[in-house]
């Protein structure tokens, strides 16, 4: 937004602040008075006669609240309007003037997570700390709901930063919270999917066991809602796809943990789970028959004492990455990755009960895949010092002089290749240092890697290995493939 244009806005914030503060305390004492004198009444009569005096009360008692609604309506015309730089101020303000109100923290993070973007849509990586110190003070008021710690967690430490383990605390939090129903102010429970989420942020990390105990924790709050349900309908039809979520969920994590590592006891829960599931009359034809395979493969390993163990199987990344600089500030990327051949999935446990290699080798020959695709490569460009800071108290101000840019590629056919320009955006991209840290990575966790690849490579990547890139420091028990270069100032401009 141009200079000129928040200045009227300043100004409004000022008059809007004094106005408040001249009210409140003028108000004040009055509506101890009013409150003192109110009594309640049984009558619809008096009741009409006292709506007004009553509604009186409930302005001048919330005069701050109905001041920052007005100014959050009018932060939704700025959003519209694309003028974004103006609606975080609104929400600082309003946010001052009604620290309860959720969604102002949530949205206001979520503009300066993504809405401050650069001319190819990549949002300002600088804001994130301003957006985590926001839902920060969000939580600091509004400690005893589930809806901002959930928030901080899965949306910011989990899809931005990439932090999984700062994402499990903030979400094992939230599950630890009830809500609070805007329209009544009454408590109720969290939504189930909190903690379905917490789930599968224990498998994302490794913490297999946490995440079977959960998933056993969450079924349970949903048969408690269910039967609630059921009292109140006395009978009536009562949506029971919740269950069915957290069956088929635990009944994979089972399955999973026999096809890659070869826990048979497991594949024996998950089978149970699922020859369960597809006993049923209106059970897809499509699940049954990967339940009957699944069977049959169980059997067959039981009986030659074979253990499936896909995800230890060594499979050789061959990572290659080149970087190069074709103008000032404007990249390519591009390289091999071998992730992962379609002939991997020939004898892949997992086979059983996907059947993708048998469908895949019976199309058409023009229509055969030879890779399963998927995969993400992730790019880190920064000042070769940076640091994301952690911010204590919440400011919107950013150090312009920083650069910092990340972004990923899509592995097809076991190559990936992408043209990054910085060159458009001076205020994203400053390149004031001399000196630069260029990282190339891959992940083997759900942003960058899809279950299916998993299947073969692990959770944790346990299959990889690469004679130039393997990374097992960066994260303690997984496999990551990692180059890092360092570029000086005349590498990039």
């Amino acid at each position: 937004m141009p200079e000129g244009s928040s200045k009227p806005l300043w100004v409004l914030v000022v008059i809007l602040l004094l106005a408040v503060a001249w009210t409140q305390y003028l108000a004040d004492p009055i509506q101890y008075r009013m409150q003192e004198k109110a009594k309640p009444t049984s009558g619809g009569g008096e009741l009409m006669v006292q709506l007004p005096g009553q509604f009186i009360v409930a302005s001048v008692a919330g005069f701050k609240e109905v001041i920052a609604g007005a100014l959050w309506v009018r932060a939704d015309t700025f959003f519209h309007a694309g003028q974004y730089e103006a609606i975080i101020p609104i929400v600082r303000l309003v946010t001052w003037l009604d620290p309860h109100n959720v969604d102002v923290y949530s949205t206001g993070a979520w503009h300066l997570d993504y809405n401050f973007v650069d001319t190819n849509q990549m949002s300002d990586k600088r804001y994130i700390p301003a957006a985590v110190a926001l839902l920060k003070e969000g939580i600091k008021h509004n400690p005893d709901i589930w809806d901002l710690y959930f928030e901080l967690g899965w949306t910011h430490y989990n899809k931005k930063i990439l932090d999984y383990e700062k994402a499990v605390e903030y979400i094992e939090k939230a599950c630890t919270k009830d809500g609070v129903d805007p329209n009544t102010g009454q408590r109720v429970p969290r939504p189930e999917f909190v903690d379905r989420m917490l789930a599968h942020m224990y498998e994302k990390v490794g913490r297999f066991d946490d995440a079977i105990k959960q998933w056993y924790k969450a079924r349970k709050r949903v048969e408690e809602a269910i039967a609630r349900e059921r009292k109140k309908k006395k009978g009536g039809y009562v949506d029971t796809t919740s269950l069915d979520v957290c069956d088929r969920n635990l009944g994979l994590l089972y399955l999973r943990l026999a096809w890659r590592y070869g826990d048979m006891e497991a594949y024996k829960k998950g089978l149970e789970i699922y020859k369960r599931l597809a006993s049923r009359k209106d059970a897809p034809a499509q699940l049954v028959e990967a339940t009957r395979g699944a069977e049959a493969d169980y059997a067959r390993r039981v009986a030659t004492n074979n253990p499936p163990r896909d995800a230890l199987k060594p499979l050789d990344a061959g990572f290659e990455v080149t970087w190069k600089k074709v103008a000032p500030k404007v990249f390519i990327i591009k390289g091999k990755v071998n992730l992962v051949p379609a002939s991997e999935y020939k004898d892949l446990a997992s086979e059983c009960f996907t059947h993708w290699y048998r469908d895949n080798q019976n199309a058409p020959p023009d229509q055969r895949k030879l890779w399963r695709d998927g995969c993400r490569i992730r790019w880190i460009l920064r000042d070769y010092d940076y640091k994301m800071p952690e911010l204590k108290t919440f400011s919107y101000k950013i150090d312009k002089t920083k650069t910092i840019a990340w972004d990923s590629v899509y592995v097809s056919g076991g190559t990936f290749s992408d043209r990054i320009d910085l060159s458009q955006d001076p205020d994203f991209y400053p390149f004031k240092a001399d000196k630069y840290k260029l990282t190339i990575m891959f992940v083997p966790q759900q942003a960058e890697c899809p279950d299916y690849v998993q299947d073969r490579i692990g959770w944790k990547g346990e299959a990889l290995r690469d004679k130039r890139y393997l990374d097992t420091k960066t994260q303690p028990g997984f496999h990551l493939l990692r180059k890092e270069m360092v570029l000086s100032k005349k590498d990039v401009l």
